[in-house]
């Protein structure tokens, strides 16, 4: 007997008027926080100054690559990214020296055996804030939403943003001349206020690299004062960071880049006019 075909035409009719799912769009009101631990492989460069004396940094054999640790915790709403951000790092010499130097009251002679040490650690806080997106559908607060706007391809997106940050860092060098049995030492803590701009470009390539889902590009430019804690000048400093990231699932990551961090550090036991530079890497959680 052959089915009536009343029913099956109500019943498509009935299927096709049911609506789509509506897509999934992030909630800007939404806080999300990530976590980054990462390696980073610092050379300490410059010189140590000791009144009008100035000893380069390569001089006291504290100038090797050494591997320290450090990591981030950011909370990010909308537009506005609060994060927490730390590392240490210390590096060793030690061996007879090619030339005489004089710091901190210590003579090496050439030829003196030296054992020397030098550590920094730095602790602080950041404030940012996309003031810019140029590929939005409302490129700043107080732009008005772009008519017939349609989504960049591969959801492409680029923000530009200025930033505000405090870090205390504390800097310690010890010194030891075997030969004549004497040494010194000297620790301060500095206060870091800085200011400046960076960009983030981000865009999927599933398609492309089934492994990675998103490359996040991002780098930054910031500069202030240096204040020491106890005696001493003020002095500037600047702190300059990139990095690429790879989306491996939606919420890991791996980050590859570099960091510069320095400037005048004018302390009354310890003077370093220097910089710690080099490679880092690590990975990154969203929750």
């Amino acid at each position: 007997m052959p089915l009536p075909l009343a029913p099956l035409l109500i019943a498509s009719s009935a299927l096709a008027a049911d609506p789509a799912p509506a897509p999934v769009v992030d909630d800007p009101s939404a806080f999300k926080l990530s976590l980054s631990i990462e390696a980073w492989f610092p050379r300490l460069e410059g010189n140590f100054v000791d009144g009008p004396a100035e000893v380069d940094v390569s001089a006291t054999d504290l100038d090797d690559s050494e591997p320290s640790f450090g990591g981030e915790l950011a909370l990010t709403r909308d537009r506005l990214t609060v994060s927490l951000r730390g590392f240490a790092t210390a590096t060793e010499g030690s061996g007879p020296v090619d030339g005489a130097y004089t710091l901190g009251g210590l003579s090496v002679n050439a030829g003196d055996a030296v054992d020397n040490s030098f550590s920094w650690w730095s602790a602080g806080a950041q404030i940012a804030y996309d003031f810019y997106r140029p590929l939005a559908e409302q490129p700043t607060r107080w732009s008005e939403p772009r008519a017939n706007w349609t989504a960049p391809a591969n959801n492409t997106d680029l923000s530009v943003f200025a930033l505000v940050s405090a870090d205390a860092q504390g800097l310690q060098r010890d010194l030891a001349n075997l030969t004549s049995g004497l040494s010194t030492d000297a620790n301060e803590t500095f206060a870091v206020i800085n200011a400046g701009l960076g960009f983030r470009l981000a865009f999927d390539t599933k398609e492309h690299f089934p492994i990675v889902r998103r490359v996040d590009l991002g780098a930054s430019a910031a500069g202030g004062a240096i204040l020491p804690m106890t005696g001493g000048d003020f002095g500037f400093g600047v702190r300059i960071e990139a990095d690429i990231s790879f989306w491996f699932c939606p919420k890991g990551a791996a980050y590859f880049g570099y960091r510069y961090i320095g400037g005048s550090y004018e302390g009354e036991d310890l003077a370093l006019d220097g910089s710690l530079q080099g490679l880092r890497g690590g990975i990154r959680f969203e929750f």
